[in-house]
């Protein structure tokens, strides 16, 4: 049986990295202390505790090789939809390795868990998506360092036809990712839009957070799945203090013999935060997937009654 975690996600309250801080809620910050965090931080980075920013480093691509950006688009949304029509529901086994880095950069102390993990995906209403995690299995109520992880299945929803339009995006050629072919696509939210995908909350009843994303997509050359994703904030949140949110995942294909479907989901993740001047980095992989539906209309019968 699986235990339901603390809250109802809906699209607008999806949380990647620092969902939930099991901490009270701060007091306001002065006006010179919250200017200090106006943006990112570039001390952290140059600790090298953390890889650099999307914007600092841009992977190359092949020469000439330029795509249509509307039409992989298109392609890449049909692959989203795919997902999110296959995925009623599916289990995995989720490894987390949490580390805690000191001021110099180095790794403070290091916890492990291991959980059974669910995962379910609902339209609730057109244009908006329900996503229900669920976690059970060692110290599943004790959160390392005090911050639940939620949120990596949805963020392949950026490339949703319903949430696409509220980014910028760009593709910027072929690339090599992990030795295969893939179109490398650049996004950014809109300032003039909605942010619909990332947002912190502290405590379960505390007030939503929106955190607006830039990053990078890498999708298959020819098939157009999703293999690879990374995430950087475009601005802090000052009143979370909150200047480093960095997330990588790469995904690769799983085989569902029971469906006969094959989907590429998360297989591993890097996430890294620098909250309240706490930074954390962790480390999450996804094994022994199954998938399992419940079919919405089933034909009963008339009962059998004897003569």
């Amino acid at each position: 049986m699986f235990v339901r975690t603390p809250a109802r996600l809906l699209l607008t309250q999806f949380f990647l990295c620092g969902v939930y801080l099991c901490e009270p809620v701060l007091a306001q910050q002065p006006p010179e202390e919250l200017a200090s965090f106006a943006k990112p931080s570039s001390r952290a980075r140059e600790s090298r505790w953390l890889p650099p920013d999307v914007d600092e480093n841009i992977p190359p691509v092949e020469p000439g090789s330029a795509c249509d950006l509307e039409e992989m688009l298109q392609k890449a949304g049909q692959r989203i939809q795919e997902f999110v029509r296959n995925v009623e529901r599916f289990t995995a086994t989720e490894s987390l390795a949490h580390e805690t880095i000191n001021k110099s950069g180095a790794v403070s102390g290091t916890e492990k868990r291991r959980y059974n993990y669910m995962v379910s995906i609902e339209e609730i209403r057109p244009g908006a998506f329900d996503v229900q995690e669920y976690r059970r299995g060692s110290s599943s109520e004790d959160a390392p360092g005090g911050i639940i992880t939620r949120g990596l299945p949805a963020l392949v929803l950026i490339f949703h036809p319903y949430y696409s339009g509220n980014f910028s995006m760009k593709c910027e050629g072929l690339a090599n990712f992990n030795g295969k072919p893939a179109w490398q696509i650049y996004f950014r939210q809109r300032a003039d839009k909605p942010n619909r995908i990332r947002s912190y909350k502290i405590g379960e009843n505390g007030p939503s957070h929106p955190v607006a994303l830039k990053g990078r997509a890498w999708f298959v050359e020819d098939s157009h799945q999703i293999i690879g994703l990374q995430t950087d904030l475009i601005e802090a949140l000052p009143d979370l203090r909150l200047t480093v949110d960095h997330a990588t995942v790469e995904y690769g294909p799983v085989h569902f013999s029971s469906r006969g479907v094959d989907m590429w989901l998360p297989r591993t993740a890097e996430l890294y935060s620098d909250l309240r001047a706490k930074r954390i980095h962790r480390r999450l992989s996804f094994t022994d997937y199954l998938l399992f539906a419940v079919d919405e209309k089933q034909k009963i019968s008339s009962p059998n009654v004897s003569p």
